[in-house]
């Protein structure tokens, strides 16, 4: 584990929060990431990079990205619920019991997730983010126990639903994002 994982860990955490203009902006920056750290990803990098292509201005980019960021995470017949819980729990609820284990090894970890956090603890790019710190902590051992215990189990269920969305940039990233994991999990990273 070094800083390019947390940069990747980042990176796709970046692509999961919620739109906004710095992910927008550095959409390019991304893909030359992935195009370095995942070369297996090629085919799906050369679809970002044609979406990069077709919204040039980063006010254009950011409204598309919010066209399929809504209906795959947010509202309506939601295609992929980026909270654990909806999945690991027996009722399928939002901040369930996933939700809480994840909020208890964050704590454990020395970190805190206040209030004024726009997510909740077992949101896809909260892991992530939370990943990326491990990462560029050097606090592999805990990086590695939550990836299996609570990220790669996500993983599994959440990547095939936005990956079967075919949604710009995010059916693109879910890809990026397996395949990095399959090879990382290949390689014994």
């Amino acid at each position: 584990m070094n800083e390019k994982t947390a940069e990747l860990y980042l990176s796709f955490a970046g692509i999961f929060h919620r739109p906004h203009p710095e992910v927008a902006d550095n959409l390019e920056e991304l893909i030359e990431l992935w195009q370095e750290e995942i070369p297996e990803s090629k085919v799906y990098i050369k679809e970002m990079e044609d979406y990069c292509q077709e919204y040039p201005l980063v006010d254009n980019r950011l409204n598309a990205l919010w066209e399929h960021y809504i209906p795959l995470f947010e509202v309506g017949d939601i295609e992929a619920v980026p909270y654990a819980s909806v999945y690991f729990d027996d009722n399928g609820l939002v901040l369930g019991r996933e939700a809480e284990e994840v909020r208890g090894f964050y704590r454990s970890c020395g970190y805190e997730i206040g209030n004024e956090r726009q997510e909740l603890p077992d949101h896809l790019a909260v892991e992530l983010e939370f990943l990326a710190l491990l990462a560029s902590e050097g606090k592999i051992q805990q990086l590695l126990e939550f990836e299996e215990n609570h990220l790669k189990p996500f993983l599994r269920l959440v990547l095939p639903l936005i990956i079967k969305s075919k949604r710009p940039v995010y059916s693109n990233a879910a890809k990026i994002l397996e395949i990095w994991k399959l090879n990382s999990d290949r390689k014994g990273d």
